[in-house]
């Protein structure tokens, strides 16, 4: 992926999507009609986060990269949240009236606790580089007197 990705636009608009799917739990919504769409912006979620992190991770030169991680850890937590109301909740689109949901939910909760620890392993592999000086004591020396 060569263009310029917008992390945090991406991110935002993710979790505006959890939330709706939140709002459709709460709101006394017709099972019938929206559970298939659901089902495919569970499929959407689960796969742009996927994508967001993969993009994450290579990009090692974003400056703000750290406070991504963060947040995309905060659009997993919200999305696993999510998974389990939809698995464990009694309204109209839960696993209590769709067995396949309850499935579903559990792989893609599997899913995304497993980018949840690499988002967390790539914190602490930041926080480490961030550790050792980008130039040396000798380097910044020469280049302030120079």
């Amino acid at each position: 992926m060569n263009k310029r990705m917008n992390f945090e636009d991406n991110i935002f608009i993710l979790n505006i999507r959890i939330r709706m799917i939140q709002d459709l739990l709460i709101l006394d919504t017709d099972g019938d009609i929206f559970f298939a769409k659901t089902l495919d912006d569970l499929d959407f979620i689960d796969q742009s986060l996927g994508i967001l992190l993969a993009s994450l991770r290579e990009n090692i030169r974003l400056i703000e990269r750290d406070e991504q991680f963060h947040n995309l850890a905060e659009a997993e937590r919200q999305f696993c949240e999510l998974l389990m109301e939809l698995s464990h909740g009694e309204g109209n689109i839960s696993g209590a009236q769709y067995p396949e949901l309850h499935e579903k939910a559990t792989v893609l909760r599997n899913r995304s606790l497993e980018r949840r620890r690499s988002i967390e392993e790539s914190i602490v592999e930041t926080k480490n580089a961030a550790l050792e000086p980008v130039v040396g004591y000798d380097e910044l020396h020469e280049l302030l007197s120079g």
